[in-house]
Formats: structure tokens, sequence, C-alpha cells
């Protein structure tokens, strides 16, 4: 973590020693959304962080803590200029490296996005959880679950037991869709007994080991309506189900595909050099 952030200032630090030699810090043709002395922060480039904010309120947070972040480290940098002396061999030194770090790691980004073979099989993922099989002991309890959560009304609730009870399992599906605050109807998904618990605190008071498997319960609090089957529980310290490691294991075999990629291109290079000789 010190490693990443040391890397992260020096960056930032070469970025705006490079913006002051070239110019590149000043906006010609865009407003500025922020200024610190003669240094602008242009539209475009604010828009390029918050555009990956989901809601209105996040970007909102997201420009304001960007905005302060900015002044702060053209404060810092002008402080800086003003108390330290840096020697320009080791800073163009720094540069250097930097720029040449930057140059590796985007050639082994490109590479491993020509050469990364990302089928994966049933089979790999099988194979991949028996082989680490001890890694994929619980550490809290899961669920198999059918949960439906209505508004707590008499209308919508006849009308889901009716469905329900019917042969037309479409029209439930729709209504599931429709009328429900939160639903989980997949039949081979997991989730956290804890998760679960929040979505519905009158669980709260059991255990999952207390509730007979297949069990249906019904409960109302005055706002919502709560319909639940345990399908199948799995406790702590039991090995969990491949179907609910299923995505983990992918990118755990997407993982040592890329890291034994890199390994081989050193590698082959390592061997053009040696060959050289």
């Amino acid at each position: 973590m010190k490693l990443s952030i040391i890397s992260a200032s020096i960056i930032v630090f070469v970025c705006l020693m490079s913006c002051k030699e070239t110019g590149l810090n000043k906006s010609t043709k865009e407003d500025c959304i922020a200024k610190f002395n003669r240094e602008c922060l242009s539209a475009s480039e604010l828009a390029s962080i918050t555009s990956s904010a989901l809601f209105k309120k996040d970007s909102a947070l997201l420009a304001t803590n960007y905005i302060r972040e900015w002044k702060l480290q053209q404060a810092l940098y002008k402080e800086a200029e003003n108390n330290v002396v840096i020697d320009e061999q080791d800073l163009n030194q720094l540069i250097a490296n930097v720029k040449k770090q930057y140059y590796i790691s985007a050639y082994l980004k490109k590479y491993v996005q020509e050469n990364l073979d990302t089928q994966i099989l049933n089979k790999d993922i099988v194979d991949y959880y028996q082989l680490h099989k001890s890694a994929f002991k619980l550490t809290s309890s899961i669920v198999q679950i059918y949960y439906i959560k209505l508004s707590d009304n008499e209308k919508d609730i006849n009308e889901f037991k009716k469905l329900f009870a019917g042969k037309d399992k479409s029209k439930l599906t729709n209504f599931i869709i429709e009328k429900s605050s939160s639903y989980f109807v997949e039949d081979s998904l997991w989730i956290k007994w804890d998760d679960l618990v929040k979505e519905a605190p009158f669980l709260k008071n059991y255990s999952v080991q207390n509730i007979p498997k297949g069990k249906t319960m019904e409960w109302r609090d005055g706002n919502y309506y709560y319909y639940l089957k345990i399908k199948d529980y799995k406790v702590k310290d039991e090995y969990s189900p491949i179907l609910y490691e299923k995505e983990k294991i992918k990118k755990m075999i997407l993982n040592e595909r890329k890291n034994q990629l890199i390994n081989e291109l050193k590698n082959n290079i390592l061997q053009k050099i040696e060959n050289k000789k």
C-alpha cells in the first residue's frame, strides 16, 4: 500500500513538472472550472473524472472532492518550489524511470489483451475448485432461497398467493417484477445469511441452522409482507458450493493465466538477450 501511494505521488509530481514545462495545464478554449494562480482545471478534465458516477449526487461529490484535491496539489507544488532545491539530474532520472515504467506497463497490458486465453470451460472451474478446495471454506453462512417482499396490503398479497398456487409461472414472474420491493428467486444462486437478515429484519431472532430446509415462512410488519422459503444452506467452515464461487474462480483462473503469460514473455526476452551474447 505504501509503495502504491509513493508511486502515485511521484507520478503526480512528474506530471506537474511536465505540465509546467510544456504548458499543458493551461486551458485555451475551455472555461476553467477551478483556478489556482495561473493554473486552470478544465471542464473536460473534470468531466472525465465524474463520468463514472452512477448518480448525480455521486457525480457532484466526486467533482467537489476532485477540485479540492486538485487545488491542494497545486498549492503543495507551489510550496515545494519555494522551499525545496531539486537536483535536476535526479529529477530527469526520475522522469525517465517513470516514463520507462509507463511504457512497460502499457506494453504488458496490450500484450495480455492480445494473447490472453479468456475462454474458461466448466471443467476448468471444477478442476480449479478441487485443486484449491481448502481455500473455499465459508467464513459465514450462506443460503439458497425463494424470497419475495411486497407492500403490506391485502390485494397484492392475495394476488401473489393466487399466482403462486397457479400454473402460469410467467404471470407470477411478471407480478413479482412489477410489485415486489425486492425478490430473490433464482434457483441456483446463493446469498449470505447476514445480507438476507438485513433485507428481512424479522430473521434477526433466528439462526439459519434452526430453520428446516424447505420451510416456508411468512411475515408482516405493517409496512411489508415477506415470503421466504429456505431451500438449502451452508454454515461457516463448511466448503462453499462451487456455484457460489464460480465467478471468483473465473477471475482467479484469468489472473493465473495473465501472470503466466507475462512471465513467459519476460523469460523469452531474457532468452533473446542471452542468445545475443
